[in-house]
C-alpha cells in the first residue's frame, strides 16, 4: 500500500504543480536521481483526483510530465500486478479440445500468404503469433526498406485503394505483441531505426490528415517499442517507460486497442497504474461478453478465468467442431466490436469462415501462454 500511495502521491503532485507552472528539464533530472517522495494518504488521494480528472478529460500531460510518470513508474512499480489465470479441470479439457480442432482447421481460412485476409491483416496475424501460432510475419516487412511494415503480406492495400494508408499504428501495436512473444529484438531495432531515419513517418498515406492520424509514430507506441528494444536488445533511450492512457470514452475498436496496450504495458512493466486499471475494469463491466476484457480484468483481480472461458465455450459464437462462420456472427474478431451491435449477429448470406483469431488470443491468455 505504501508503494502505491507513494507513486500516486507523486503523480498527483506533478499534476498539481502543473496547475501553476510547467515542469522543466531540471526537475526531470532531479527525479532521475531520486524517487523518494512521501505525503499523507489523505493528501495523496486529493492529488490523485487531479491527475484522474486530467487523464479522463484527455488533457495533454506534456512531454516532461509524462517523462516524470515514466521515471517514477520505473522506480516504484505498478499499482496492480497481474496474477496467473486459473481454470477448473473441466473447462481446461473443453477448451483444449476446441483449441485442437481450431488449430487443425484455421490455416484454411487464411489467405495464400498465411495471413488473415484484408487490410488489417498484420494486426490479426500478429495476434496469431502472439498466441504462439507460427505465421511468417516477415512477408509484411519491406525487403528494400528494412523496418518498414505494411498492412498485409501483399503490401498493396494503399496503392490499390483498399486503404487510405499502407500502415497504421493499430497494425504496429499488434506487431509489438508478436515481436515480444517471439523475442525478435532484431525486428524491433529495424523498426525503430526506420522510424528514426524517416522522422517518425512510418509509411505512405492519401493525405496529411491520414498520415498524422495513422502512419506516424505516436509517443505511446514509441515508448512501447523503446522498452522492447531495451528488454530484448539492451539499448536504452529517453523514450523508454510507462505511458499512461489518456481519455476514458473508449468503445468498439478503440477499446480493443486500449486493451492491447494495457496487456503490452503489463507484460513489459509488471503491471498497471491505477488509472489504466480503472479503464479495463470499466470495460469489463460494460461488456460482460467480451472475453478479452474479462480475461484482462480478472488477471488483475481474482485470477479467475472461468467467465472468459465460458464465452469461448459458447457455441453461439465458437462452434465445437468447425471454425466460426458468418452464420454465427458477422465479425471476424469479436473483441473489437461492442457486444450489442450488429457485428455480433449472424450474417449467414456472406458465407464466410473465420480463422478464430479471437479464440486463439484469449485462449493464450487463459493458459498463461503470452510472455510475461
Amino acid at each position: 500500500m505504501k508503494k502505491i500511495m507513494t507513486l500516486t502521491a507523486f503523480l498527483g503532485l506533478a499534476m498539481a504543480c502543473r496547475e501553476t507552472r510547467s515542469i522543466n528539464s531540471t526537475e526531470v533530472a532531479s527525479v532521475n536521481k531520486s524517487a523518494d517522495f512521501s505525503v499523507s494518504d489523505a493528501e495523496a488521494e486529493r492529488m490523485m483526483q487531479i491527475i484522474r480528472g486530467k487523464i479522463e478529460r484527455g488533457e495533454d500531460l506534456s512531454p516532461n510530465l509524462t517523462r516524470i510518470i515514466q521515471i517514477v513508474m520505473s522506480r516504484q512499480g505498478p499499482d496492480y500486478a497481474p496474477k496467473p489465470l486459473q481454470l477448473d479441470a473441466a473447462r481446461q479439457q473443453k477448451l483444449r479440445a476446441k483449441y485442437e480442432t481450431y488449430k487443425r482447421l484455421y490455416a484454411s481460412a487464411l489467405d495464400a500468404n498465411g495471413f488473415v485476409e484484408g487490410c488489417d491483416g498484420l494486426l490479426f496475424t500478429s495476434l496469431l503469433v502472439a498466441s504462439r501460432l507460427n505465421q511468417d510475419l516477415s512477408q509484411a516487412e519491406s525487403a528494400s526498406e528494412p523496418g518498414r511494415w505494411y498492412r498485409s503480406a501483399a503490401q498493396d492495400c494503399y496503392p490499390t485503394g483498399q486503404s487510405r494508408s499502407d500502415i497504421s499504428r493499430d497494425m504496429l501495436l499488434g506487431l509489438s505483441l508478436a515481436l515480444w512473444q517471439k523475442a525478435d529484438g532484431a525486428a524491433v531495432n529495424r523498426f525503430l531505426l526506420y522510424s528514426q531515419k524517416n522522422k517518425g513517418v512510418l509509411g505512405g498515406a492519401i493525405d496529411g490528415e491520414e498520415l498524422a492520424g495513422a502512419a506516424t509514430m505516436s509517443p505511446s507506441l514509441l515508448s512501447l517499442y523503446s522498452e522492447l528494444d531495451y528488454l530484448l536488445n539492451g539499448r536504452t533511450s529517453a523514450n523508454r517507460g510507462y505511458f499512461p492512457e489518456l481519455g476514458k470514452n473508449f468503445a468498439g475498436f478503440e477499446a480493443h486497442l486500449m486493451a492491447l496496450r494495457l496487456l503490452m504495458k503489463s507484460s513489459l512493466y509488471g503491471g498497471l497504474i491505477d488509472s489504466d486499471f480503472d479503464l479495463i475494469a470499466r470495460k469489463a463491466g460494460e461488456q460482460p461478453r467480451n472475453a478479452l476484457f474479462q480475461a484482462i480484468h480478472h488477471s488483475f483481480t481474482d485470477g479467475d478465468g472461468s467467465q472468459a472461458a465460458d464465452i469461448l465455450l459458447d457455441e453461439k459464437y465458437f462452434p465445437a467442431n468447425a471454425l466460426p462462420q458468418s452464420a454465427q456472427r458477422c465479425e471476424l474478431y469479436l473483441w473489437q466490436r461492442d457486444q450489442d451491435t450488429q457485428d455480433w449477429q449472424p450474417c449467414a448470406s456472406e458465407n464466410k469462415t473465420f480463422p478464430a483469431v479471437d479464440f486463439f488470443w484469449v485462449y493464450a491468455l487463459l493458459t498463461n501462454s503470452f510472455r510475461q
